[in-house]
């Protein structure tokens, strides 16, 4: 997808790729899932101590999940997905 017919917020997440934590988790139904969170600078190192940790974590606490599905890696839908909607390669 050409970048003027991307939305503008679409247009910023493509430009922040770098701040995109690529994660493979359990969700809160204990299931296996990938996510694709937007995480601002200022948050990252709170975001990274609390990957660390034992805890259950709201990644939405920390920064915006631009992505997400079941299993272990990310499907063929979301990889497209990130293609045309932010330019992203996975």
């Amino acid at each position: 997808m050409e970048e003027e017919k991307r939305s503008f917020v679409d247009q910023l997440v493509a430009k922040k790729g770098h701040l995109v934590h690529k994660l493979k988790a359990k969700d809160s139904t204990g299931r296996w899932a990938y996510y694709f969170v937007l995480v601002e600078s200022a948050r990252e190192q709170n975001f990274l101590n609390a990957l660390k940790s034992e805890e259950t974590i709201d990644l939405e606490d920390f920064g915006k999940v631009i992505a997400s599905c079941y299993g272990e890696e990310p499907n063929e839908q979301i990889k497209k997905m990130l293609k045309d909607k932010y330019g992203f390669e996975v």
